[in-house]
């Protein structure tokens, strides 16, 4: 399935649970006395490149922090911030320093070993909703949601501390990591699960980027050009958060762990 399928679907089953739920919530006017929440996220995913970003990149890990606030009706509003990194550069951005033999020779005329990674960062507020499985635990369900906000990626060169290569420290450094930002769309679906005695709390599912990027630097120094391109980058893999829930009181005067 191609990514604008993928997006399709994924954008059609939310809207489509979202208008499912809206319709089965009962007569105009019900009210519900169901408490409230914030949801604190530590998250873990592992995800993979599609798009242009897989031109650049393998695979990659994130770790992450979100903040939720969990209605009454189980409507979700909240932020989140994931943290990506990888060890699979598939661009070699440092080729114009190396040798007829591919090594890069340091300030102190030997070979210097120096890796190329991934690092970047994934910032967006998010909406969605919380759907039931059991009218006894609304606290267990579908978790539906969809975010804004922005990407950000870069090549990280870490030098070799025994044989240092000047030409990629400091403000040069800027000319060859191809820092790219940009607006960013982030959706998930999956199974969120906070038990009753709260011990074992945690939501695991799908997660989707497509991030609308370009590269920030003024100068490509391998390129000896500026990049002026705009990149559609695509990321998708599972998630795995664990939750710690905070009860709110129905005053709003007092919260409980």
């Amino acid at each position: 399935m191609s990514i604008k399928k993928q997006v399709w679907s994924f954008t059609i089953i939310f809207l489509f649970l979202g208008n499912s739920t809206i319709l089965a919530q009962g007569e105009k006017g019900e009210k519900r006395n169901n408490p409230r929440y914030i949801l604190v996220h530590l998250s873990y995913s592992f995800q993979n490149p599609g798009a242009d970003l897989s031109n650049r990149y393998g695979w990659n890990n994130t770790t992450g922090l979100g903040l939720d606030y969990l209605s009454g009706e189980n409507w979700i509003f909240g932020a989140q911030v994931d943290y990506l990194y990888g060890s699979r550069v598939k661009q070699d951005v440092l080729s114009t320093l190396r040798n007829e033999d591919g090594d890069i020779i340091g300030n102190n005329r030997s070979i210097a070993n120096i890796r190329l990674t991934q690092r970047g960062w994934n910032a967006n507020v998010l909406f969605g909703k919380l759907i039931p499985f059991r009218k006894e635990n609304r606290l267990l369900g579908l978790r539906a949601t969809a975010g804004v906000g922005i990407l950000q990626h870069k090549i990280r060169i870490q030098q070799d501390p025994a044989s240092l290569v000047p030409q990629t420290t400091g403000d040069y450094r800027t000319g060859y990591d191809r820092m790219s930002n940009g607006l960013a769309f982030t959706e998930f679906i999956g199974i969120q699960k906070i038990s009753k005695n709260r011990t074992i709390n945690f939501i695991f599912g799908v997660e989707m980027v497509q991030g609308f990027t370009q590269n920030r630097r003024e100068w490509d120094f391998d390129k000896n050009a500026k990049d002026e391109n705009k990149y559609f980058d695509f990321l998708i893999g599972g998630k795995l958060a664990w939750t710690i829930p905070f009860e709110i009181a129905a005053k709003g005067e007092d919260i409980f762990y």
